[in-house]
């Protein structure tokens, strides 16, 4: 059943035109659109892997801090159940490293010290190490070695110059080397030369 007159009037379309080149594009774009498609659930799926791999490593960086947290802790529980001197002696040397520093003072450092056991009986001699006199005993150690090289390499040398009269040196052996073409041909007319005036010669006499 058709529509009313009226409702015919107003939904007229004007015109119809058939876009040619559309056409083509959806008849022959159907491997473009399905590369399209293939190159666009590439890019979403790298895209979520590198969001994965992001908040991956976000909870294994707070994981371990966690669990480097919970070692310190466990760490100084079972110092303080070992010595549970460990808190005061922490309490004082804060102390003392708010204290104002003075800088080091020049003490007297040897010292002997005795130490009792119940069968040895042990003697330590404490004493102030001298810088400047292990440096001068560095330098004149490198000192020695550098003469004692030198001294080898000039005995090296001396020995080398002073050979004994028979060794000659060998004579350099002369290289062979092939003939070209045209030596040989050179060479072949020297010596019918030299035989053509030997028999001359030989026909003279």
């Amino acid at each position: 059943m058709a529509p009313p007159a009226k409702r015919r009037k107003l939904h007229q379309v004007e015109e119809i035109t058939f876009d040619v080149a559309a056409r083509q594009e959806y008849l022959t774009g159907f491997h473009k659109r399905k590369q399209q498609r293939i190159q666009n659930a590439r890019e979403s799926a790298a895209k979520r892997d590198k969001e994965e791999r992001v908040k991956e490593r976000q909870q294994l960086r707070a994981q371990r801090q966690e669990d480097l947290a919970q070692h310190v802790a466990e760490v100084k529980a079972v110092l303080k159940r070992q010595n549970p001197e460990v808190e005061s002696t922490e309490g004082a040397s804060d102390e003392e490293a708010s204290a104002e520093w003075n800088g080091i003072v020049d003490q007297d450092v040897a010292a002997d010290e005795e130490y009792v056991d119940e069968d040895k009986f042990t003697t330590v001699t404490v004493e102030a190490l001298d810088l400047t006199h292990a440096a001068e005993e560095e330098e004149e150690e490198e000192r020695r070695k550098m003469r004692a090289q030198e001294e080898s390499e000039a005995a090296s040398q001396l020995a080398a110059k002073k050979k004994r009269p028979w060794a000659k040196d060998q004579p350099k052996k002369k290289k062979f080397r092939y003939e070209s073409k045209g030596e040989r041909q050179a060479g072949r007319q020297k010596q019918k030369m030299k035989d053509r005036a030997a028999k001359d010669r030989r026909k003279g006499t």
